[in-house]
């Protein structure tokens, strides 16, 4: 293990709730959960996301919000918000952000893109995601190394300002994906159809432009704030398929 590397269990995935799929949706009546992920560094704990906060009307007939706080979620696992080094929201929305307020002076680190998209309004609720007493932003633009072996790389898509977290773990590098695909199967298509592409193959589906970016990384894994599946890595050799 190099001194940048982490092992792969210092990666935790934590519940804050879940949401329910609304009618007119294919899983319409299915829970969605609502995921966060602590990072043990040695030099740090991070966290990537913190759930969510209160929410209108609106919100609570559509999608039927139950939720945990941080206090509660850390606490399961003996830890309080005050033992938080550092806050990494994948993007702002109220079921990312929405815990916040509950890390006031942790230095939280945010997207340009995504802060300018909360400011011009009907993005987020302000009070609990970046404008309360206490918040300690760190507004960046693209990537940034928060620790040694850990970075932050912007996945825009959902957001313009969505960004995700890559782990450098003793047995390779972990992606936290945040929201930059609802599902793993969405990431998986993606990253398939990048690699065909990047191998010369059929250029067919739709890839963002950061997949490159992830290709080049080449995480072990990758997890998601919305779907409990994991990628993994695709060991398989393409070989030279044709149309048949």
């Amino acid at each position: 293990m190099t001194a940048r590397s982490i092992p792969l269990a210092a990666i935790r995935r934590l519940h804050y709730g879940y949401i329910v799929a609304p009618e007119g949706r294919p899983d319409a009546g299915q829970p969605i959960p609502v995921c966060g992920y602590l990072v043990e560094h040695a030099k740090a704990r991070i966290l990537f996301d913190t759930g969510l906060s209160p929410v209108d009307e609106a919100t609570r007939q559509r999608y039927e919000p139950r939720a945990s706080t941080p206090e509660v979620v850390l606490g399961a696992i003996g830890l309080a918000p005050g033992d938080i080094d550092i806050v990494v929201n994948c993007h702002l929305h109220i079921d990312h952000a929405g815990g916040n307020d509950r890390f006031p002076g942790t230095p939280i680190w945010v997207q340009r893109a995504e802060l300018e998209l909360a400011e011009a309004g009907d993005h987020t609720f302000p009070e609990y995601a970046y404008a309360f007493d206490g918040a300690d932003l760190r507004v960046i633009d693209g990537e940034v190394e928060l620790v040694p072996g850990v970075r932050i790389i912007p996945t825009p898509g959902h957001t313009a300002g969505h960004q995700a977290l890559v782990i450098e773990t003793a047995a390779g590098p972990v992606l936290l994906a945040g929201q930059a695909f609802n599902a793993a199967s969405e990431f998986g298509f993606a990253a398939f159809s990048h690699r065909l592409a990047a191998a010369g193959l059929d250029t067919i589906g739709v890839a963002p432009a950061w997949m490159a970016r992830v290709a080049e990384l080449d995480p072990i894994r990758t997890y998601f704030a919305h779907d409990l599946l994991v990628q993994e890595r695709d060991e398989a050799v393409l070989g030279a398929p044709r149309a048949l």
